[in-house]
């Protein structure tokens, strides 16, 4: 009887446990949901649709024209289907990644493909180059062609249009590539890369790349609602938007094929990102010979098939790896802390929007700490000071700074903001009796008015500045300071953002060594902000 109510106690607090570890996106459920309904603005986002799992737990979350996990073009996160794909064809002895792709592909195709500087490089092109983006071939969507337009640029702007294999072969030939192939430290997303391993695959498998697809990954993993977009006429998929414009493209999205034209949801994107992660399609151990990370655009970096988006470590959010694409679709893992995320905003002018939210998403899963009633923005930057102050030459002088900026959204759309600022007013010159430095700390406080979406931001305060010290031989230290500052911050990305301030000086300066400026303390400070929203 002991024995007995003992293993029932051991099973109570083996439960418990379970329960405690599965339910914190149960309890936060609100706030996640609320983070998806601030995203969707009706201005720049319509809909957004993204599921978590963390340690076990699964949330899924709509909000907007994005309703019951509809299905929505996941653009280039085709490319993972097609890694895992190439991997599955490795772990089977059928190619190896250090193969030269003349060994699968037509001399047709081979022929002029890459030639940099005059140097034909094209049959020195590996399988592994065309995954990690390091081959150098230009993007045969994105860059410039011969008409002096981006095939995207056609596309954004209402041209849909039917493009072949071949067509993309061509257009990418017609290109100069960036770099020779295995250049160190180069990489350059391109299309064109993945366009060539889908007829690759084609041509080692002999099955088009949707039965590859279909046999590979689709049913095995039960995935119902993912194919293939081949069907003009197919009007499953949520419609694409174009800022605020909706962007009907069915030409285009056939033509994309293993490089962007694959239609899935948040939740089987879910179940085929845990699959690509946790070894159920390949061997796990290849995980880790992907990981060979080269900068594409900030704050992405190109693995061999994948991805990693890696914030600055001082705004706390975990590496992720994974893929995203042009659509806003994206699906990322955390492996420290067993977090994966897929979904999408739907948008191809604010893409970047989808990772924002994700950020957000970290921050409100990992956080212990219960729901803030007011939300804030935390940034540090960096920058420069320009100040009318003149030394004993009568030049002005420029310093530098560095900047803590906390902001707290009090009421739509005004702010409060406070800042921590070290502000370095003067030249540094060699000669000491014609240069005056000194060393500040400045407590702004000030109110902000938000405008155009949050991109422009316009505020006005006080600010108390204590003079720490100066190189003068006669020393004024501890000095109080006050100034009236008016800044123009303007968001240049969703992690970025440039301000401009101009403070107007309060008091007369004028003490001991230091010539009368009279009330001219007035100076300009430049700085760029890392936002950690």
């Amino acid at each position: 009887m002991k024995q007995s109510s003992l293993i029932f106690f051991v099973f109570l607090i083996l439960v418990n446990m379970k329960i405690k570890g599965q339910g914190v996106l149960k309890e936060k459920s609100a706030e996640l949901q609320s983070i998806l309904d601030q995203t969707v603005d009706n201005k720049k986002i319509f809909g957004a649709s993204f599921c978590i799992k963390y340690k076990g737990e699964v949330w899924s979350g709509l909000s907007g024209n994005l309703k019951n996990d509809d299905q929505y073009f996941i653009a280039s996160t085709t490319k993972m289907f097609v890694t895992a794909i190439i991997l599955q064809l490795v772990s089977e002895r059928k190619l190896s990644l250090d193969d030269k792709i003349n060994k699968y592909l037509d001399t047709v195709v081979m022929n002029g493909l890459h030639i940099y500087k005059g140097v034909d490089y094209s049959n020195e092109l590996t399988i592994k180059n065309l995954l990690a983006h390091t081959s150098g071939l230009a993007d045969y969507f994105q860059n410039i062609g011969t008409n002096g337009k981006s095939l995207e640029e056609e596309i954004v702007s209402g041209e849909d249009q039917f493009w072949t294999f071949e067509e993309a072969v061509q257009r990418t030939k017609a290109i100069k590539p960036l770099f020779a192939p295995n250049t160190k430290g180069k990489a350059h997303y391109s299309d064109a890369n993945f366009q060539l391993l889908g007829k690759i695959i084609e041509n080692i498998t002999s099955k088009t790349f949707e039965e590859n697809c279909e046999e590979r990954i689709f049913k095995p993993l039960n995935l119902t609602k993912t194919y293939m977009y081949c069907e003009i006429g197919d009007t499953n998929p949520k419609t694409l938007y174009y800022k605020q414009n909706e962007l009907y493209i069915p030409k285009a999205m056939t033509s994309f094929r293993a490089d962007g034209g694959m239609v899935s949801t948040s939740t089987e994107m879910m179940t085929f990102l845990e699959a690509f992660f946790k070894g159920k399609l390949f061997p796990i151990n290849y995980i880790e010979d992907l990981k060979q990370w080269n900068k594409i655009f900030s704050p992405l970096q190109s693995g061999v098939g994948i991805h990693l988006f890696a914030l600055p470590k001082i705004l706390g959010i975990p590496e992720l790896i994974g893929h995203s694409g042009l659509s806003g679709a994206l699906a990322y893992y955390d492996a420290k802390n067993d977090f994966f995320v897929t979904g999408t905003v739907n948008q191809i002018a604010y893409p970047s929007t989808s990772f924002t939210v994700v950020t957000k998403f970290i921050q409100t899963t990992l956080s212990e700490k219960k729901k803030k009633k007011i939300e804030t923005v935390s940034a540090v930057g960096i920058g420069t000071t320009y100040s009318t102050i003149q030394n004993n030459n009568g030049n002005s002088k420029v310093g530098f700074t560095i900047d803590l900026y906390k902001e707290y959204k009090l009421i739509k759309p005004i702010s409060f903001t406070t800042e921590i600022m070290y502000s370095q007013k003067g030249e540094r010159s060699s000669n000491d009796l014609s240069n005056i430095r000194l060393h500040y700390l400045e407590l702004p406080l000030m109110l902000k008015l938000n405008l155009m979406n949050n991109k422009f931001g316009l505020s006005s305060g006080f600010s108390t500045n204590f003079l720490l010290a100066s190189n003068k031989e006669t020393q004024t230290f501890q000095r109080l300071e006050y100034t009236i500052p008016f800044a123009i911050n303007y968001r240049m990305a969703d992690f970025l953002q440039l301000s401009f301030k101009y403070n107007i000086g309060l008091t007369d300066i004028a003490k001991n060594n230091y010539i009368n400026q009279g009330f001219k303390n007035n100076y300009f400070i430049f700085s760029l902000l890392l936002v950690n929203p």
